[in-house]
């Protein structure tokens, strides 16, 4: 290794663990910065005195070329065309040679000019390599006492260019571990506002959970409360009432059905053929298709018109029916029970109207409101649980991803500056 790099970098290692700072994501900025300067620092003082060789190197080739220049190298003794490509070859270098020889490398002030000053040196060990490496078998056949001096001068300037670019590669590597660093920082600092926001939020849901609970506790309270009270009794008696009710009044239904079915034909013929006004014929259609409906005592009067002009009919011949007085029969039955069902029918509904406004002795409304708030609230419950849920199980995703992120930041840390550091958040 050149200059002892090898060497700095051991000591650099067994110092690892004897430093330990804690320090938060917004300093990793400056400490690379800091880094970055001494590092650059570093190679700056590192390379001054290699640039100086160079130099000092340099002019030392040009005092070989200025003797080479003087040296007919014997020419004269050999073949004319060799004598030309000898010459030739002696005239390109001294003139390549000469001319990057004289070039001054600049002062090394600052990083910057680090670079441009191996720019420089670069490009001038090149054109002599360049030169020298084109012609090298006429040098060492005909300028022999000249080449190994060359070769040695030319061997410490490629020495030095190498451990500058060795600096020059360091800081580089620096910059790309830095870049890295910085990228996996930032990756924590997006991972840090997320779980920032979740566990926000879970707290929310929290105080939303358990603001839920509360309601389902009160409003259990109120129902139970209502649910208690003597109207609430009261109420399921009079609803127990109307469902009798109207058990009765679905049997009247069926048996005002089942009487009327019997002059189901005799109705449905006669329907064709009468002749009574329009009101009547509009009410005779009604009570074909709905009889217990149909059947009240403000219809009573148009009804035995109606049933009575049907007998009529068949009795006629009008009607025609396959037996003429069973169904006469059955009419004059049907009419004997119509004070009857009418009767019931409008007693039934009497009773079923007393009973529902019976129903406002409880606040029926305000059960129903506490039923479908307290559904509302244990859905409400229900979804936020779930929503916590899932939010902890991506909260314990990202801290478990946050935590290697760290692990990486704090070792790419210690290679990149040689110091162990703790995040703190």
């Amino acid at each position: 290794m050149v200059f002892g790099w090898g060497k700095k970098k051991d000591d650099a290692a067994e110092q690892i663990t004897k430093q330990d700072q804690i320090i938060t994501l917004s300093e990793i900025e400056s400490i690379l910065q800091q880094k970055k300067h001494e590092k650059q620092k570093s190679a700056i003082l590192q390379t001054k005195p290699l640039f100086e060789e160079i130099q000092k190197e340099i002019k030392s080739i040009d005092k070989i070329i200025s003797h080479l220049k003087s040296d007919n190298l014997k020419v004269d003794d050999i073949d004319k065309t060799l004598k030309v490509l000898v010459v030739r070859s002696k005239s390109e270098v001294i003139e390549i040679i000469s001319k990057e020889s004289k070039k001054t490398i600049p002062q090394v002030s600052s990083y910057d000019a680090l670079l441009k000053s191996s720019e420089v040196s670069s490009h001038i060990l090149k054109k002599i390599g360049d030169v020298l490496g084109k012609n090298s078998r006429v040098i060492h056949v005909f300028a022999k006492k000249y080449a190994q001096d060359l070769k040695t001068h030319l061997e410490i300037i490629t020495k030095n260019q190498s451990a500058i670019s060795k600096q020059i590669r360091d800081v580089s590597s620096f910059d790309s571990d830095a870049l890295a660093i910085k990228t996996i920082a930032e990756k924590i600092s997006q991972l840090n506002n997320e779980i920032i926001e979740k566990t926000q939020h879970i707290d929310k849901l929290k105080e939303f959970h358990n603001e839920c609970t509360d309601t389902i506790t009160s409003t259990e309270q109120n129902i139970a409360s209502m649910r208690s009270s003597p109207q609430f009794t009261e109420l399921l008696e009079y609803q127990k009432q109307i469902k009798q009710v109207a058990t009765q009044q679905d049997n009247l239904n069926k048996e005002i059905d089942d009487e009327f079915s019997k002059i189901s034909r005799p109705l449905g013929k006669y329907v064709y053929v009468t002749s009574l006004e329009k009101p009547f014929r509009v009410m005779l259609e009604n009570l074909i298709a709905n009889h217990a409906d149909t059947i009240s005592l403000e219809n009573k009067d148009a009804i035995l018109t109606i049933l009575e002009a049907c007998m009529k009919g068949i009795m006629s011949g009008t009607v025609s029916v396959k037996e003429t007085d069973k169904s006469v029969a059955q009419i004059t039955h049907l009419i004997s029970l119509l004070d009857d069902f009418i009767a019931r029918k409008t007693d039934l509904q009497s009773q079923r109207k007393d009973l529902q406004e019976k129903l406002g002795i409880f606040d029926s409304k305000q059960l129903e409101d506490l039923e479908r708030q307290l559904e509302r609230a244990k859905l409400d419950k229900d979804d936020t649980e779930s929503k916590v849920k899932t939010l902890q199980t991506d909260l314990d995703t990202d801290y478990t991803q946050r935590q290697k992120l760290v692990e990486d930041l704090q070792s790419s840390l210690v290679g990149a500056s040689g110091i162990k550091y703790t995040i703190q958040f």
